[in-house]
């Protein structure tokens, strides 16, 4: 459904119906949830088709896949940078508006999870690696460095 409508599975969606779900293993729901990138499973015995997946996407849920991708593109420098998990960085970012407020209100998570001891919002010529590229319809630059 998601190929179908063209919605990444990066995207976070809130609910997937199953019709038939016998099983008692919480285990497989939990991983199901996770590979198909919903909040919520629920069963659900008055649906006609075997599974049904909630295609829309609240503003929350577009601000969080966003934030996601975001995290992706940094990663990915950090790869193409030759860094190890364990290194820091100084992350460097120039972004629009719109991502830039959303990147700024979950700064403790993005930094947690590239492993930044801290973000500059700002262009800056001292950098390490960087990546000028678009997130959705939005251009953005990236560059990161380690501490000094």
């Amino acid at each position: 459904k998601r190929a179908e409508l063209g919605i990444k599975v990066r995207q976070p969606l809130r609910e997937l119906r199953v019709k038939n779900y016998k099983s008692k293993n919480k285990e497989l729901l939990a991983t199901l949830k996770e590979e198909v990138n919903v909040k919520e499973i629920r069963i659900d015995k008055g649906i006609e088709e075997e599974v049904r997946l909630d295609t829309e996407i609240t503003h929350e849920l577009r601000e969080e896949g966003w934030l996601r991708e975001f995290k992706r593109l940094v990663q990915g420098l950090r790869k193409d940078a030759r860094l190890e998990p364990k290194d820091i960085i100084v992350l460097t970012v120039e972004l629009p508006q719109e991502l830039l407020y959303i990147v700024q209100k979950s700064e403790k998570s993005v930094k947690e999870d590239v492993g930044a001891e801290s973000i500059e919002y700002r262009r800056s010529d001292k950098f390490e690696a960087e990546l000028e590229t678009k997130l959705g319809e939005w251009p953005v630059w990236i560059a990161l460095r380690k501490p000094r």
